[in-house]
């Protein structure tokens, strides 16, 4: 369905959770091309190894006269960013044209939800990405420019030092320019491989996968889960199948299709690693049996997305059906924020959640902008064995800084037996770089709270300066006294974050629920229910009548938990 009437901004904002495609931009306008303009070729090169290798990346060419976007293979100005429409639409990679570029993403300023969404408010979507946009280019690429001075921004990625660089362009001579991206960091080299739980995006057609493909491969990102989007009309990006024989790899970069459904007034779930669409309108509000459908097909898994944010009516339908224990992951970072509060509250409530982070495109600005990064151990990207670590929550999240954690030399997502008194050894380490977060501060946070932390320390003879470390490391010995868990977070400089999976200590077999925090919790997640009750008790039809009963089941296992906690 086309919106083509005038809709307010919040509006907008709301019918994004659902399934309204967003209204069309203006086309682009081109500037006409002058006898004074000379071409410019640039080339993009991984010189992080021994051989330099052609790479496709983000970029953002400026003007430095006008302080204006410039866009391949003309040099026109830019005039107005894309929209969500292009991904509903599809968008088709030419091979044959050297000069392609992928969609101009807005990636600063106030979004609408038709350029970027809402959520982020002033944040940049990439936190070390200052341009106010990005698209995607080929290792080769030309532009026709005018004389004058530009700045060419380059980025691929976290792992990679972006590049700024600024030239010079004379009226009737060609030149060219050469941008060398390096490695600041090498995850995958020590097992660990990133992935972005929930990208919408059409696959019906090769040229739509090879874009998807060629995406993946500018951001340095290895596990795409494309996903088609359901509401109680349809579904929308829609997928070519599902399952093993769909998936589409090129070395270590891979397409993996998977659902946004149901989506309703009670929350957005994501089923990955599917060998079937998972959908049943008639039980469509039954978010229970939505789950049995999907955990019903082997390995794949069951996500509740905008956890981050609190979107999309979190916790409107949380607090009830978390208590089917179902939910194998949650959308923990997303649109540059982490959710830890709420986190932490359904830890304490005993629960398993894996930390995972989505960057909802075409809603969120670009690729993999957040990333889960799963535990393998390989040296070589293998989809089941990426899909196997989640599952099992050896994952921390990030848009920045590469964060690792072990707690008795547990990875997260561990249910570690541990004898009470036991001291175990906490190990945590954080790295950035100057150009993508330096970190900030470093901490471990378990049921009761903060347990330790590390800030970076300022300049030894000039306190004014700021500081320069690119690592913070914390190991301690650390008490166990009764079950829960612990985990690891940072914050860089430029407002970057990352945070991990916890490890859960079980000491004699007892539930990781907090005594101390859960009656507490518990009545704040009764009330959400009551709230919903309110609502469904004066209705009379099957959904409503669904709806209650399932109330009904959630506070029967609140009840039976308070209980527990109270013995």
């Amino acid at each position: 369905m086309k919106v083509t009437f005038v809709v307010p901004v919040l509006i907008i904002s709301v019918l994004s959770c659902f399934f309204f495609p967003s209204m069309e931009q203006e086309p682009l306008q081109a500037k006409a091309i002058t006898p004074e303009r000379a071409p410019v070729q640039f080339e993009i090169l991984d010189v992080s190894g021994k051989e330099k290798t052609p790479v496709g990346a983000m970029i953002c060419l400026v003007s430095l006269k006008d302080n204006q976007v410039r866009l391949p293979p003309d040099g026109r100005i830019l005039k107005r960013v894309g929209s969500t429409q292009e991904f509903y639409k599809g968008i088709d990679y030419r091979s044959d044209d050297r000069d392609w570029i992928g969609p101009v993403r807005k990636m600063n300023g106030k979004g609408d939800n038709n350029d970027r969404s809402y959520v982020y408010g002033l944040i940049p979507s990439v936190p070390h990405w200052k341009e106010p946009i990005a698209h995607q280019v080929k290792p080769q690429f030309n532009v026709s420019l005018e004389p004058g001075k530009y700045r060419i921004s380059v980025y691929r990625g976290m792992e990679f030092v972006p590049v700024r660089k600024e030239f010079t362009v004379k009226a009737g001579e060609s030149s060219k320019v050469q941008l060398n991206l390096k490695r600041w960091i090498d995850l995958p080299s020590n097992g660990w491989y990133s992935g972005d739980v929930h990208v919408h995006h059409p696959t019906m057609k090769k040229t739509q996968r090879d874009y998807l493909l060629s995406y993946a491969e500018a951001e340095d990102l290895h596990v795409v889960n494309v996903l088609e989007m359901g509401h109680h009309r349809g579904t929308d990006f829609h997928q070519q199948g599902f399952g093993k024989k769909f998936r589409v790899s090129k070395g270590n970069y891979a397409l993996v299709s998977g659902q946004e459904d149901p989506r309703s007034t009670f929350g957005h779930i994501i089923g990955l690693n599917l060998s079937a669409l998972a959908r049943d309108l008639p039980t469509y509000d039954f978010y229970d049996l939505a789950f049995k459908r999907i955990h019903a097909q082997k390995d794949a898994l069951v996500g509740f997305a905008h956890f981050s944010w609190n979107g999309c009516d979190l916790p409107r339908g949380f607090p009830w059906y978390i208590t089917t224990e179902a939910i194998d992951f949650i959308e923990l970072m997303q649109f540059a924020k982490v959710n830890r509060p709420d986190y932490y509250d359904y830890l304490n409530l005993g629960f398993r959640l894996t930390a995972a982070a989505g960057s909802d495109i075409p809603w969120g600005s670009t690729l993999g902008e957040c990333r889960t990064y799963v535990y393998t151990g390989k040296k070589t990207l293998n989809v089941d064995d990426w899909f196997e670590g989640l599952s099992e929550g050896r994952t921390f999240v990030s848009n920045g800084p590469a964060l690792s954690f072990m707690a008795g030399g547990k990875l997260p997502g561990t249910e570690y037996p541990v004898k009470k008194g036991t001291r175990i050894k906490i190990q945590a380490k954080v790295q950035g770089h100057a150009d993508v977060g330096l970190p900030e501060i470093l901490e471990i946070t378990d049921g009761n709270g903060l347990v330790k932390k590390v800030q970076r320390t300022r300049h030894s003879k000039d306190p004014t300066l700021p500081p320069t470390q690119d690592s913070l490391e914390l190991v301690f010995d650390y008490e166990v006294k009764e079950s829960g868990w612990i985990t690891a977070s940072t914050r860089c400089s430029n407002g970057a974050l990352a945070h991990t999976t916890p490890v859960y200590l079980i000491v004699d077999g007892r539930p990781t629920w907090s005594r101390k925090h859960g009656p507490r919790l518990i009545e704040k997640q009764l009330a959400s229910i009551k709230r919903i009750e309110n609502e469904f008790s004066k209705r009379n039809s099957v959904r409503a009548k669904g709806v209650l009963k399932r109330l009904e089941k959630a506070k029967e296992y609140y009840a039976k938990l308070l209980k527990a906690m109270s013995g």
